[in-house]
């Protein structure tokens, strides 16, 4: 039985990089396209085994050639995927991602048979066994799927695993109050900073942390891309600084900080190890084309560590470094 289990969806991403938006009704050409798999659950599995984490991911495919597509790469990364269901009506999701030249994406997309993974067919000792179920806040947004979730986490908590939730702006805008009820039953919740902000009414990053603990979260990792991350636990709030790189596509740079932070908390390191760790994997997720999860293994991220640990811009966190370059060995 995987050690980690992710819940959410399967999708196909297409991604043109495009000069700038055209006025409607305009043409906006693409510079170059490329097609990879994606989905926020799906992407985070594929780093976390990349890193040798034993990971499984529920959720559902078309019977198409999309789907080949998608699951050759989780596959190829190392991922279970015995309980991803087959959906025989509708198409595996498809999002078209268009990337401007300051790497920032923005993301249209059609979900297709995700929305339709079924609380019937999951497998509950799968999800017992695990020592981590991770959600994505997209598998609420709509039924079936929603009440699949739900499932998982209800018997995630009976088990006594630790229960992580990538928030997602769309599920932070439609399902506020909702979200908000769910947080006591979530031992780490990833926001980025619009999440929060959609959560709290709070647009002050340390503020809307203060307001998602006292609602019941155990700790939140506030994403803020090229200002690192905030960390709030019960012990206080700490800021971690990004890495510099040159950003291509933001595409799956939060879905690989989660897989830091939690590969981090698996290995017993203490929070602000992991949260450099995600903030490494974040960055390196972002200067390349498409989630990346092919190019974050443990030698990569060692060797992209490695580069930073003698710079001194990095004095102050050395001893993290030297912990993580240890633990990555």
């Amino acid at each position: 039985m995987p050690q980690v289990v992710t819940l959410g969806d399967i999708n196909v991403d297409i991604i043109a990089h495009i000069p700038r938006y055209p006025p409607s009704g305009g043409d906006g050409l693409a510079r170059r396209a490329s097609v990879h798999g994606g989905g926020s659950a799906a992407n985070t599995a594929a780093v976390l085994a990349r890193l040798g984490v034993d990971v499984g991911l529920i959720g559902r495919v078309g019977e198409d050639p999309l789907a080949k597509w998608a699951l050759a790469e989780l596959a190829e990364a190392g991922v279970d995927l015995s309980a991803v269901q087959r959906d025989p009506e509708l198409m595996t999701g498809l999002m078209f991602i268009a990337v401007t030249p300051d790497g920032e994406r923005t993301m249209f997309g059609y979900r297709g048979a995700n929305a339709r993974t079924s609380p019937a067919l999951l497998d509950e000792a799968y999800i017992a066994a695990a020592r981590l179920l991770h959600l994505s806040g997209y598998a609420l947004l709509e039924g079936p799927q929603r009440e699949a979730a739900l499932r998982a986490l209800e018997v995630a908590r009976r088990a006594g695993s630790t229960v992580t939730l990538d928030v997602g702006l769309e599920a932070a805008t439609k399902l506020a109050s909702e979200m908000r009820g769910l947080l006591p039953q979530v031992d780490l919740l990833f926001p980025t900073l619009a999440e929060a902000e959609r959560l709290t009414g709070c647009g002050d990053a340390e503020e809307a942390i203060e307001r998602l603990l006292s609602w019941g979260a155990k700790a939140v990792a506030l994403k803020m891309g090229a200002r690192g991350c905030l960390v709030g636990t019960a012990e206080g709030i700490f800021a971690v600084p990004a890495f510099a790189v040159e950003v291509k596509d933001t595409t799956g740079a939060g879905d690989a900080f989660d897989a830091g932070l939690i590969f981090g908390r698996l290995k017993g390191l203490g929070w602000r190890e992991s949260a450099l760790l995600a903030n490494a994997l974040g960055a390196m997720a972002a200067a390349v084309e498409g989630a990346g999860s092919s190019l974050l293994g443990r030698e990569r991220v060692r060797a992209f560590l490695e580069e930073r640990q003698g710079h001194p811009s990095w004095r102050a966190w050395r001893r993290e470094l030297r912990i993580l370059l240890a633990l990555l060995s």
